[in-house]
């Protein structure tokens, strides 16, 4: 039988004592009140930092949200307004801002210039001498010829880059770096008679054949922006420009072929009644709507570099049906309106009361555009350049 202690039931027992001075009984009151004591504190400190944690996150959710209403109050009207979402192509949307920060004051770069080393200190001094910030260059021209050597798959395919002595990369950093120009780079994108005419599964296709290329009234060739194989190509060419160093890609070309389309199949268009009264609606949306997925692909091709689409200066005002309407509010940067030509273009108030982005001829059709961009048309420059090296080479052998 135990021997019961002695001890008196209030005398603080620990741990120094003795064991065998201390009752079993004891004992386990002792250890286990203090594992009780340890479990509460621990639970304490948990319930304690669970409790600041949830002070900290509100604390932090209310600095954001106030700090977001500041800023939103503090944004100009204009600047609110292009955080809301557009859902169609409003008249209004004709005075969309041009591009903000430094001024957007080009001038182009012929192609020829990008053929000879000493070219390229000449276009650093021009560049000086007109006050420019922004130098334009042809990627890709208008008979679907590119400006540079390019790495495409595609490309090998539709042969578009000859594998010339263009110094379009090397000039282009020149332009940047010595006279301080951001680079436009322009893509001409489904009037391309020459990837058409190679790729006639991504090509506008003649009625009553397979494989044989559509040509308008000018007996040029064109893409189809239904045809996944034309947008990938386009998208390629535009990842590469960007990836080459272009500050910012301008999309020419980018709309079904205007004329007569009678004798024209759009292969990947979905059949429309023609009898029916909304045909034409139906047409036009599903074509507005074929651009505007290429322009958002395009957008997210472009990268980091701005997204200019050009239109005609009369579709700016009231639509054109090879953009099926109009694609104000699609997912470019800004919409680039060619007023070459255009009878109301040479207004000196137009610029003041519609500040949009014009594409001009020469500097001075600028009117004193705030921004502007200078582009010349070169319709296959640079086949004709290889044509005319091939001649020489030719004549020289005889």
């Amino acid at each position: 039988m135990p021997k019961k202690s002695d001890k008196p039931q209030n005398e603080k027992i620990t741990m120094r004592q003795p064991l065998g001075r201390v009752s079993e009984e004891d004992f386990q009151e002792h250890v286990w009140g203090r594992k009780a004591r340890r479990r509460m504190k621990v639970r304490r400190w948990v319930k304690f930092a669970a409790t600041s944690v949830v002070m900290l996150a509100v604390l932090a959710m209310g600095f954001v949200a106030t700090e977001t209403l500041l800023r939103v109050s503090e944004m100009p009207p204009e600047a609110l307004a292009r955080t809301q979402p557009r859902e169609s192509a409003a008249p209004e949307d004709v005075t969309r801002p041009a591009p903000e920060g430094p001024p957007l004051r080009s001038f182009y770069v012929p192609l020829k210039m990008l053929d000879r080393n000493d070219d390229s200190p000449m276009l650093v001094a021009q560049a000086k001498e007109l006050e420019a910030t922004a130098a334009v260059i042809t990627f890709k021209d208008g008979g679907g010829y590119l400006s540079y050597p390019s790495n495409l798959m595609q490309q090998g395919r539709v042969n578009a880059s000859q594998k010339m002595r263009y110094r379009t990369y090397w000039t282009m950093r020149d332009l940047q770096d010595k006279a301080g120009q951001r680079v436009v780079g322009v893509i001409h994108c489904f009037d391309d008679p020459l990837a058409a005419g190679a790729m006639p599964e991504a090509s506008v296709l003649r009625r009553g054949t397979l494989d044989s290329p559509w040509t308008d009234g000018q007996g040029r060739r064109w893409l189809n922006p239904y045809a996944p194989q034309a947008r990938e190509y386009l998208l390629a060419v535009i990842r590469e420009a960007a990836a080459l160093g272009a500050d910012e890609i301008l999309l020419c070309g980018v709309s079904f072929p205007g004329g007569n389309l009678q004798g024209a199949v759009f292969p990947g268009q979905e059949e429309i009644d023609t009898d029916a009264a909304d045909a034409a609606v139906k047409l036009a949306k599903a074509r507005n709507e074929a651009l505007r997925g290429f322009i958002a692909e395009a957008k997210e091709a472009a990268g980091e570099a701005p997204l200019y689409v050009m239109i005609p200066g009369q579709a700016a005002l009231d639509g054109a049906p090879e953009l099926g309407g109009g694609i104000w509010g699609c997912a470019a940067d800004y919409i680039a309106v060619d007023t070459r030509g255009a009878p109301w273009a040479g207004d000196e108030n137009y610029w003041r009361t519609r500040p949009v982005l014009p594409v001009v001829e020469t500097p001075e059709d600028a009117q004193g555009a705030r921004d502007y961009i200078v582009l010349v048309d070169e319709i296959s420059d640079i086949q004709r350049s290889a044509a005319v090296r091939t001649s020489a080479g030719e004549a020289a052998e005889e």
